[in-house]
């Protein structure tokens, strides 16, 4: 099979080098990932400067064409199938991401990003993230990964949809299983972390701390914390269809 490679924590992170080691003997793999690091920048693209992209040699792997490109994870995948790459891939990787993509989360994630702009390009498509910060077992990510792709063969989803997979950083027989589960809603607190420079001026950092507690709900976030692998399908369409507006004249009238 023919794969790209792309993420949102760069070219040179810990995720792409494990997805590669284990899939590099069995698929036919091109990278095209950011040169620096892009993490929460979601469908962020480039439109008022040039991107460039160089060709890079990923280490233990000189065979696999490889490309770093100032840019986004969302410019990676554009311009990677529309200049970069000959061959058009049959299936769109992004990760693996060092820490969780769950629940709300999803809506800042360039790794959840780049994986859909292959959806709705019409490429099958999956975001793939190890959930620790300090991850000790990526290849159980990788071998995850593995899994998915032949999962993705019989099962493929459709126009639009990617799969978002979080996989808890256990060694690989430690997995309770696999869960099909829906988003949760994340929230952090509101209040930015304030510090002051060393010539006295404020500066801030964007908090980490959640405020709420998802544990006893039937989310990704308590799933995958708990031991299992999470499967979530994500379309670009968010049409709430159901959803009845009392009062609205449709006529216009």
């Amino acid at each position: 099979m023919n794969i790209l490679i792309s993420n949102d924590d760069g070219i040179g992170a810990v995720g792409i080098k494990a997805l590669v080691d284990e899939l590099s003997s069995k698929h036919s793999l091109t990278v095209v990932a950011p040169a620096i690091q892009q993490s929460a920048v979601s469908k962020a693209l480039t439109l008022y400067s040039p991107l460039r992209a160089e060709r890079v040699t990923l280490s233990g792997h000189e065979e696999i064409e490889a490309f770093a490109v100032m840019g986004t994870p969302v410019d990676c995948i554009r311009l990677g199938l529309g200049n970069l790459i000959s061959q058009k891939p049959d299936l769109v990787i992004s990760g693996i991401n060092v820490g969780h993509n769950v629940g709300t989360d999803t809506l800042y994630s360039g790794t959840c990003a780049a994986a859909q702009e292959a959806a709705i390009r019409g490429f099958n498509s999956l975001a793939l993230s190890c959930c620790s910060f300090k991850p000790r077992h990526m290849d159980t990510a990788a071998k995850v990964g593995a899994r998915m792709i032949e999962y993705i063969k019989k099962l493929p989803p459709p126009f639009g949809v990617f799969y978002n997979v979080n996989i808890p950083d256990l060694p690989f027989e430690e997995l309770k299983g696999i869960k099909r589960a829906r988003l949760g809603i994340v929230r952090y607190e509101d209040e930015y972390i304030r510090r002051v420079d060393t010539i006295g001026r404020d500066y801030y950092w964007a908090p980490r701390q959640k405020i709420n507690d998802l544990k006893n709900e039937d989310t990704d976030e308590r799933w995958v914390f708990e031991g299992y692998v999470t499967i979530t399908p994500l379309s670009y369409n968010n049409d709430v269809k159901s959803l009845v507006l009392e009062g609205i004249d449709e006529t216009l009238a």
